[in-house]
């Protein structure tokens, strides 16, 4: 579908926000958000011929006593409802279902049988003809998407701290909604928290106010986005600015460290428009976790959530912004419509990010972190095993969890296949498909068939080119897979061929490494090591003295594995600190998988768990059930 067929060429590769803003109009929006009928949502009651929500509007009281929002949602639908509304609610308290600005109609309501993680179904009967409710609810402080942290929680152990987290079905655990990929609406907001607390939310701030105790804080936006995307945070907030359009939030004490860390926000910014188009959110505004948040990074328009473990000191991590940045246009702008295709916003997602990190610091760091990239990936396919169908890129995630089967699989093997296609047809040629499909999907879900159907039509033969299917459907990695070769990952590869021989005096080699060197050196080693290799090791990279977690944690997986027991302190520490999966997983299954530490990770997990979020605690109990 084109949007506008009369639109200039410049407006058609490179939109401005207003032009968005215009084509997003009430009268264009049916067709914008159009939903392909596919294959129904396996995470949401939500049927492709139902009537979607198009606006929030919300009003919550934060109670941090209670750890609960409470209030009441109003929403609008695009057109007038049938018979029954069915909604996604999980851990929800319904207080009451009305119309509004409609004569008393007999509005009832039902919660059906709880389903698990998908929660129960929210049905409203008798709302024929209607296109708006209200509906007056609280939320549980189990919600599986919020997180209440008390002060000692946090930097300055003076104030409580809540977030939210909503990728991928914790929305419904905030509000009730259709809670799939596939539908998008507008919101807004009006928040009420204690007075000596900040809000921020991913919209537009309309100010605050203070009154009887408590600040009221507003928000709007009015680009669409899915469930997944909404975020909001409170707690002992303040920011600085980083650029033009840019700014980062945090704790006061650690606003100075993060300011520093993340200076080079406003380049990325506008190197990322150089090759994708111009950014349609306004800003690209960075908030600071707390500990406990259980992602690198979390893509919420105009308010990136980032994990306090990219505070290295040395600007080194930074590529976990340059693809949180990247989201703003594959993801956020074009959207998985089902979890099942998860693939369409992540391989996307780490193609966009290495296309960034090369223009911004050479091909060869960029082939770095792909190598790195498809160490991960190996891991992945080894843990689920080979002809695992978690390894295929399009998933049947039936009966599924989506946080049960998070890997790097969507990530790093989608990129790979999307490197093959560009190798296949040029780097100009896919510029000019990647561009091509961001515009024609803008604001739209998309399934991985109608993106292999898009690109049949781009690129003319490709499927005689890239055997797609067996990518896309298949398990395991095709043996044709794209390589990466720089002298980056040659200098790795020789220091490694010396320590195999037995060489342990390698400081000279080493001296001018970085750290993405250091992390594909320690990730490709063997985990069990004798005691003497794993000292000579903490000597020769200095680990038990390194802040950088990429470098920590595989050191700590090894030291785990190998029962060395001078680090075992530095273990715990590390897991009562830090709450991120991608470090929690591989140290918890480290020290599970060795005999000689496995109660210590029961231990650990009793002592430290409930200072993670609950998609930590879900990703460290699946671990320990064996």
């Amino acid at each position: 579908m084109k949007v506008n067929t009369s639109l200039a060429e410049e407006e058609i590769v490179h939109p401005s926000a207003s032009f968005w803003m215009r084509i997003c109009s009430t009268q264009r929006r049916t067709e914008l958000l159009r939903v392909t009928m596919y294959k129904n949502d396996p995470h949401s009651c939500w049927q492709t011929d139902s009537p979607r929500i198009e606006h929030i509007t919300l009003d919550l009281d934060a109670d941090f006593e209670r750890q609960i929002l409470k209030g009441h949602a109003e929403y609008r639908f695009d057109r007038p409802l049938d018979d029954e509304l069915k909604l996604d609610t999980r851990q929800l308290n319904i207080h009451s279902v009305s119309a509004i600005g409609a004569a008393e109609c007999g509005v009832r309501y039902t919660l059906g049988e709880d389903a698990g993680f998908l929660g129960r179904v929210l049905t409203v009967s008798g709302v024929r003809g209607l296109s708006v409710l209200r509906i007056e609810y609280s939320t549980s402080p189990d919600a599986s998407a919020l997180q209440w942290l008390k002060p000692e929680q946090t930097a300055g152990k003076k104030y409580p701290f809540m977030f939210s987290q909503c990728q991928a079905i914790h929305a419904r655990t905030v509000f009730p909604c259709q809670d799939t990929p596939a539908v998008r609406f507008t919101y807004e907001a009006a928040l009420r928290v204690p007075e000596s607390l900040t809000v921020v939310m991913a919209a537009e701030s309309l100010g605050s106010q203070r009154e009887h105790g408590k600040t009221i804080c507003k928000f709007r936006t009015s680009l669409p986005i899915p469930s997944y995307l909404f975020a909001l945070a409170a707690g002992n907030l303040v920011s600085e600015e980083l650029g033009s359009r840019s700014r980062v939030y945090a704790e006061p004490e650690t606003i100075q460290a993060a300011k520093w860390e993340y200076a080079e926000v406003d380049r990325m910014l506008d190197c990322a428009e150089g090759l994708f188009g111009a950014y349609l959110w306004n800003r690209f505004d960075l908030l600071h976790m707390p500990p406990s948040f259980p992602y690198g990074g979390m893509e919420n328009p105009r308010l990136t959530f980032l994990t306090p473990t990219l505070i290295a000191g040395d600007r080194s991590l930074v590529s976990v912004v340059a693809h949180e940045l990247a989201h703003s246009w594959t993801g956020n702008l074009v959207t998985n419509a089902t979890w099942q295709d998860f693939w369409l916003n992540e391989g996307f997602t780490v193609y966009a990010e290495r296309r960034i990190i090369e223009a911004m610091y050479g091909e060869e760091m960029a082939n770095l972190h792909s190598v790195n990239g498809r160490t991960a990936l190996n891991v992945s396919i080894a843990d689920f095993g080979e002809n695992s169908p978690f390894t295929k890129l399009k998933t049947d995630l039936n009966g599924v969890d989506p946080d049960a089967v998070f890997s790097s699989v969507p990530y790093e093997k989608g990129y790979l296949l999307l490197v093959a296609i560009e190798r296949v047809v040029g780097r100009a040629e896919f510029d000019r498909f990647l561009k091509a499909y961001i515009h024609e999907f803008s604001f739209q879900s998309l399934t991985t068939e109608e993106l292999m159907q898009y690109m049949k039509t781009q690129l003319k033969g490709i499927e005689k080119k890239i055997p797609l299917n067996d990518w896309i459907y298949k398990s395991g990695v095709p043996q044709d897979a794209p390589q990466f070769r720089s002298r980056l990952i040659d200098e790795v590869a020789d220091v490694r061929a010396k320590w195999d021989n037995g060489a342990r005096d390698l400081q000279t080699a080493i001296k001018n490494w970085s750290v993405q060197q250091k992390v594909l050196f320690l990730e490709n080693l063997p985990r069990l090591l004798s005691t003497e290799d794993c000292s000579k090791l903490d000597s020769l990279f200095e680990l038990s003295k390194t802040r950088n977690c990429e470098i920590k944690v595989p050191w700590l997986c090894i030291a785990a594995a190998s029962s060395y027991q001078p680090a075992f302190s530095a273990i715990s520490e590390f897991l009562g600190e830090v709450g991120r999966g991608k470090y929690l997983r591989p140290l918890f299954k480290a020290l599970f998988r060795n005999p000689d530490t496995r109660q210590l990770a029961f231990d650990l997990f009793a002592k430290f768990g409930e200072r993670y979020h609950s998609v930590g605690q879900a990703a460290v109990q699946r671990i320990l059930a064996g």
